[in-house]
């Protein structure tokens, strides 16, 4: 009985296991399906991953180049752009320098044309350009010459004027300088004008300082370029004398 039993459990187990592989079998088949389709799935999306990647590295290398070369091109065009402004500004200049050269040419050429039409020989010409240079130096002399006989008629004019009246204005007008020295003992100083600046003898001028009047002088011995002059009592203000560098004015 018990062996009958004991048999009876193995064969239920058996049976069960039967049907436990029957029933599994098709989940383990359709997972193990699952699984390989995964991988294959996987392996294809590794594969484009990797295509993609060596297209990605592709078309960076040639967008890098496409980057250099234009880069490249760039630099070329401002290269050849500054290039055409400096070729472009010595044309203007040879163009420039050509006109005027042209003009100088056409001048030339008239010049020549109305010299030739006098009839003169060039040596003449050159000749004549040395006597116009000489007269205008002779002019010159003569203008110098002149003034000094106009400061000379002038002061001889004064001396005899004194002479014909004593009351007489020396005009010396626009005269203007300086005290350079100063006598006090004596009342007299020396200024830096004389005939050559148009100073007169009997000459009076004004000696101011700045812009206050300090005193007044009389001309009574003239030189070339200074003259000595008395210092007026008459004039005097208060205890203010005059100095050196104080200016003097008609």
């Amino acid at each position: 009985m018990y062996r009958v039993a004991l048999i009876l459990a193995v064969l239920a187990a058996i049976g069960s296991l039967a049907l436990s592989f029957t029933v599994t079998q098709p989940k383990i088949e359709g997972l193990v399906q699952e699984r390989n389709d995964l991988q294959t799935n996987l392996a294809a999306s590794e594969t484009a991953k990797t295509e993609a990647e060596k297209k990605a590295k592709v078309a960076t290398a040639t967008a890098d180049k496409k980057s250099s070369e234009l880069a490249a091109t760039q630099k070329e065009l401002e290269t050849a752009t500054a290039t055409a402004a400096t070729q472009q500004a010595r044309a203007d200049k040879y163009f420039a320098d050509y006109n005027k050269t042209l003009a100088d040419k056409n001048a030339a050429q008239e010049q020549l044309a109305q010299w030739s039409g006098t009839g003169l020989k060039p040596d003449q010409i050159l000749a004549m350009k040395a006597e116009l240079k000489a007269s205008k130096e002779l002019t010159g002399v003569l203008a110098d010459e002149k003034s000094i006989l106009q400061r000379n008629v002038a002061a001889l004019k004064n001396k005899l004027s004194k002479y014909e009246d004593e009351n007489r204005v020396v005009a010396m007008p626009g005269l203007k300088g300086s005290v350079v020295a100063v006598d006090p003992k004596w009342e007299f100083v020396v200024l830096n004008v004389g005939s050559d600046q148009g100073a007169l003898e009997g000459g009076l001028l004004m000696v101011r300082r700045g812009d206050k009047l300090v005193g007044k002088v009389k001309i009574v011995t003239v030189e070339a370029n200074r003259s000595v002059a008395n210092v007026l009592p008459t004039w005097k203000q208060g205890d203010v004398a005059v100095a050196a560098g104080d200016q003097v004015l008609y």
